[in-house]
């Protein structure tokens, strides 16, 4: 495998105008279309603090980085997958399991992130549904 391009990203914005203007549109340029996109992130400041010891701050920043960022990737990167493309998100067992020592709210944001993978597919079926409909050139 070679790696021909990196394109940098960081997963955690506050604002939809604050993702970097194009970053998407780099990508159609570069590629045309993507057939997948991958989710393969955690992050969470407080992770060895038990969930009593996390602060408000390490528990949204853990939902923010490893759930919510997934969302913005849909939001993002959605308009040039092509139809029946997939996502892929990873987690963890402490999702479903507790994992002595992997807190800072880790455990509910991986929880979160499985519930937005089921719940995407729905809305990205629907999405893509809606796009061949209105004849959507994309």
């Amino acid at each position: 495998m070679e790696i021909t391009k990196v394109y940098p990203l960081d997963a955690v914005y506050d604002t939809p105008e604050d993702v970097p203007e194009g970053s998407s549109r780099i990508l159609k340029e570069d590629f045309g279309s993507i057939d997948i996109l991958v989710h393969s992130l955690a992050n969470g400041p407080e992770v060895t603090k038990t969930l009593l010891e996390t602060s408000r701050h390490g528990y949204l920043a853990a939902i923010s980085a490893s759930s919510y960022s997934f969302v913005s990737l849909l939001q993002h990167f959605a308009l040039i997958m092509n139809p029946g493309g997939a996502t892929i998100s990873l987690s963890y067992r402490a999702s479903e399991k507790i994992i002595p020592g992997y807190g800072g709210g880790m455990s509910s944001a991986k929880a979160a992130l499985e519930s937005d993978t089921q719940v995407s597919y729905s809305i990205t079926i629907f999405f893509f549904f809606y796009l061949a409909s209105n004849n959507y050139n994309y």
